[in-house]
């Protein structure tokens, strides 16, 4: 193979696959082939992926030069930008551990996630890095402002945990114990998924795929990677387009966005303002939703009936695997059921249906979901205890290891796996086992309710009821009516006993809905004309 350079170059040649992160390979043979081609979009300008080349050979050598080698832990805080992407792109080049951080987060959470991980260097922007604290400057570059851990030497810490050398990135997710806990994830792990996703995606050269995620989200790779190994175009956009879904519409019109990776509940909400939507002006072809139970109402229904060329993909993993399975929605929107199976496995993965016992248990019965094979890590980043609890020897393969979801699922009549839930979205009320999900749908379908949510209320089991959650829209809602549709299509049992108006339903950082939080929405609508 030929490791000639390609035009702009800089601090980095391009080197030969043995030097570049397998994860990256795709990404360089783009760079030889088509150095001039568009790779990020951002505000109106954008870069080539020759430009992107060497803007992240830049950084890997400024990190080098900081002391940055093989499995240094490197924060990553920048706003949202086309020097996210090069930042991202340009850690993995220079072998370190990236610790992305929102920062949108608390300060108390950036700096805890600092100190946990490790990271004595940080790459982003000037205002985000002043918000971390116990850093100093020492180094800029255009926009970018590198900075190391006050009274650190010249060599940053080793921390073991792993092998350094074989983690790609660090996130940190939601912890039981009020602090977020951080998941390791190797360089062969992503890989696998990026060189999966690349493969059973309709996607190639040229196409623009929108980057969602928050930086501190796992998604962010699988869009930027994903896109940039197939020759494609990282769309970038801001905060206030993100969370708006009808200037997210804009945004895809005006960008011309082909692919899109969003949370069930922003593809809920996109439902809903896609009145106008048509091939020619929101040109997209494939949507991958994932991060909970996708519901297939009449609103989502209606919107691909509008967008005919357009594919619905359900993906189900976790933070500790990232993507583990894929169901492609049939093109027909008329045979979708309501409520999706999560599909097969991705490619070098395995997801096991486990009894209490450990072992697994005959298709059709319920148990818990085991994901082993290539995107099981390390584990957590100084939690050995939770460590050895939830990553288990493989039932199949003792010499590998499965990580334990805490999902409930079965393998379905079809052969195919589908995700019950954690029990919240499977509950039970006076004897009766009740899936939210299908009396959330019910209530999505009415035309003056926007968004639905139903929980559980109560501590005594012979007094746990049924609470929904609605946001209403512009047409007039009426509880009685509501509760009635719901007894006419419903048993008893299912029937919430109240329907409470909220202004907004609680997500998490990722856009998610925050079922933890559902019992205590902000306030509802009748307290504030009250107040």
């Amino acid at each position: 193979m030929s490791t000639a350079s390609t035009a702009g170059e800089t601090m980095h040649d391009l080197r030969h696959a043995t030097g570049t992160p397998p994860v990256l390979r795709a990404v360089a043979d783009r760079v030889r082939a088509a150095p001039a081609a568009e790779a990020v979009t951002f505000g109106g300008r954008s870069m080539t992926y020759g430009e992107l080349w060497a803007a992240s050979g830049d950084v890997a050598g400024r990190l080098a030069a900081l002391g940055a080698n093989a499995g240094t832990r490197i924060g990553l805080c920048l706003d949202r930008s086309a020097e996210l992407v090069v930042v991202l792109v340009g850690v993995l080049r220079a072998g370190g551990v990236a610790v992305p951080l929102d920062p949108a987060y608390p300060v108390e959470r950036l700096r805890y996630m600092c100190a946990d991980a490790g990271a004595d260097i940080v790459a982003g922007h000037p205002g985000p890095l002043r918000r971390l604290g116990g850093f100093d400057p020492v180094a800029a570059e255009g926009p970018l402002v590198y900075a190391r851990r006050a009274g650190d030497g010249d060599e940053p810490r080793r921390t073991p945990d792993a092998p350094d050398d074989d983690l790609a990135y660090i996130a940190y997710t939601s912890g039981s114990t009020g602090v977020p806990k951080g998941v390791m994830f190797r360089h062969e792990s992503l890989a696998n998924l990026i060189s999966w996703q690349i493969g059973a995606s309709g996607c190639g050269p040229g196409d623009r795929t929108l980057q969602f995620s928050p930086a501190a989200f796992d998604v962010i790779y699988q869009e930027v990677l994903t896109t940039l190994g197939e020759g494609g175009v990282v769309v970038c956009c801001a905060e206030d387009e993100r969370q708006d879904p009808q200037l997210l519409w804009d945004l895809i019109a005006r960008e011309r966005i082909n692919r899109l990776f969003v949370p069930f509940a922003m593809l809920r909400s996109l439902a809903l303002f896609a009145h106008d939507v048509t091939p020619e002006s929101h040109p997209l072809r494939e949507i991958y939703s994932t991060g909970e139970q996708m519901q297939c109402g009449d609103r989502l229904r209606a919107m691909f009936r509008r967008l005919p060329g357009c594919r619905l993909a359900n993906q189900w993993g976790t933070t500790e695997t990232h993507v583990a399975t894929n169901h492609w929605l049939p093109a027909d929107v008329a045979a979708w059921p309501a409520l999706p199976s999560i599909g097969e496995p991705i490619s070098r993965t395995r997801v096991l249906v486990c009894g209490e016992d450990g072992r697994p248990v005959p298709a059709g019965r319920t148990g818990e979901l085991w994901i082993a094979g290539a995107g099981v890590g390390p584990g957590f980043v100084n939690r050995p205890d939770r460590t050895a609890r939830d990553f288990v020897p493989d039932p199949l393969d003792p010499a590998g290891r499965a990580y334990r979801t805490g999902d409930l699922g079965r393998v379905g009549p079809d052969g195919e796996l589908e995700c019950l839930g954690r029990g919240d979205g499977q509950v039970k009320v006076r004897g009766f086992r009740v899936e939210l999900g299908e009396i959330e749908i019910l209530l999505c379908s009415m035309p003056s309710v926007a968004e639905a949510v139903v929980a559980l209320a109560g501590a005594d089991p012979q007094e746990q009821r049924l609470l929904a959650f609605v946001v209403t829209t512009a047409v007039p809602f009426d509880r009685d009516e509501a509760l009635a549709a719901l007894r006419d299509r419903l048993p008893e049992h299912m029937v919430p006993s109240r329907v409470e108006v909220v202004r907004e339903l609680p997500r998490t950082a990722s856009g998610k809905l925050d079922r933890l939080a559902v019992g205590r929405p902000a306030r509802t609508q009748d307290e504030e004309t009250r107040t």
